[in-house]
């Protein structure tokens, strides 16, 4: 395993933030200011942790602890906590109180479990996006496959992850169903590690890995519901296979 010290994310994120809180009395403009800059810092941080994690230089089980993190990413404990509670929603960690944290570990039953609903839902989200869909709609898909496809090529896995995730929301926000948009959503928090697994597989595979999209947009320029449909029910059943393989893998080689 690759030490996460030796990575060129380390140095993105390393600067100076204040060690104390904004002074109450200062200027409306100096306490936005210094919001502002923690904000972004947690999400430097919050990045560069999401991306050590889904390209597998942290494996799970690794313990994580606040100020060794800090450390490591040269800033303060509060943009590491602010990232850990983030890295928790994503179901990236689990928070162990007066712990830290710890990188989850992922099992074969709950990627089938995930997975299943994955299939029962997003495939119903797809086609009611393109029975609504319009050339907003069309274009939008067109750009973030075109960003993912740059991700893909500089083996930015994050990226490729979040231009993913924004094609298919193009497409599944189209649709009348809020309700299921907010199920697809959290359904992603939950299953996020495992999709991380198959995209850091298709970025070292190349972009024939990723065809279903090309497919899929062009069923939405048909118009054609069932296909996108179908595309979306054939692709998750293939991702979990492979993600599945790459779980028996990693177990083989971890005893």
């Amino acid at each position: 395993m690759t030490d996460a010290t030796e990575s060129g994310a380390t140095r993105s994120v390393v600067t100076t933030v204040p060690s104390v809180a904004p002074n109450l009395s200062a200027p409306l403009s100096a306490q936005l200011q210094h919001r502002v800059s923690s904000s972004l810092l947690a999400d430097q941080v919050f990045e560069a942790l999401r991306g050590w994690i889904a390209q597998g230089e942290w494996l799970p089980g690794k313990q994580l602890r606040i100020r060794e993190v800090a450390a490591l990413v040269g800033t303060s404990d509060m943009p590491v906590r602010e990232a850990f509670r983030r890295l928790e929603q994503a179901g990236l960690i689990v928070v162990e109180p007066y712990r830290g944290a710890k990188v989850r570990e992922l099992s074969i039953d709950e990627l089938e479990h995930v997975y299943d609903i994955r299939i029962l839902l997003e495939p119903v989200a797809a086609r009611a996006g393109v029975e609504h869909s319009d050339a907003g709609v069309l274009e939008a898909m067109n750009r973030h496959w075109q960003l993912l496809q740059e991700a893909s090529e500089r083996g930015d896995v994050v990226e490729a992850v979040r231009q993913d995730e924004q094609l298919l929301m193009a497409l599944y926000t189209a649709g009348p169903n809020d309700v299921l948009l907010k199920m697809v959503r959290e359904l992603w928090d939950t299953c996020r590690a495992y999709k991380s697994l198959w995209v850091v597989n298709a970025v070292e595979h190349g972009l024939a890995t990723w065809s279903h999209i090309t497919h899929l947009i062009d069923a939405v320029e048909r118009g054609d519901g069932d296909g996108a449909h179908d595309i979306l029910e054939r692709t998750y059943r293939d991702a979990r296979a492979t993600v599945r393989q790459l779980l028996d893998t990693q177990s083989g080689r971890n005893l």
